[in-house]
């Protein structure tokens, strides 16, 4: 896939750069997605939408080794993968992962409804509370690198990523 990828890109520079984002970060850009697909298939076509999108933009990212090249592609990668999710949620498509399927009918169930209301709720938010939570649960980053990645201070971030919980806690509890 990778050679394809490449041949759509024309200077050399590029193509090493890109070479580069993709060794690094595809594994963690199919991590987000499928934290919020649940689907290995749709979180690989996500990967593969957000590397298409890179390509895109390719001249605009000047260090591929920075944190904010990384919350780029996270943040590219966590977009896809929520249009994504929309798409597939207005057809009303439910998929089972093995696991998932050897479990009694009302566990599947409990695990489809929880997951769907929690991928739901989090789609919902503001795009500042959906980011700081992404960037702090499900990337690792610590509140100074989010500070930095987001140009906020820590102590806004700590505000942010709490009244981020509450309002996710909010939606939970409606639904």
């Amino acid at each position: 896939m990778l050679a394809f990828y490449l041949s759509l890109i024309d200077t050399p520079e590029d193509r090493n750069k890109f070479e580069i984002l993709y060794q690094k970060y595809k594994q963690l850009l199919f991590h987000l997605a499928f934290q919020i697909l649940n689907n290995t298939n749709d979180s690989e076509d996500v990967v593969q939408d957000t590397y298409i999108k890179v390509i895109e933009i390719i001249d605009k990212i000047n260090d591929p080794n920075s944190s904010n090249t990384r919350a780029l592609l996270a943040f590219i990668a966590e977009n896809k993968a929520i249009d994504l999710y929309r798409k597939k949620k207005k057809r009303n498509v439910v998929y089972f992962d093995e696991r998932t399927t050897r479990d009694t009918q009302q566990d599947v169930e409990t695990v489809v409804l929880n997951s769907h209301a929690i991928a739901n709720a989090i789609a919902k938010l503001p795009p500042k509370y959906r980011s700081v939570l992404i960037l702090k649960f499900g990337q690792g980053f610590t509140t100074e690198e989010i500070g930095n990645i987001l140009s906020m201070s820590k102590e806004n971030v700590k505000k942010t990523i709490q009244r981020a919980k509450s309002k996710l806690e909010d939606a939970l509890g409606e639904e």
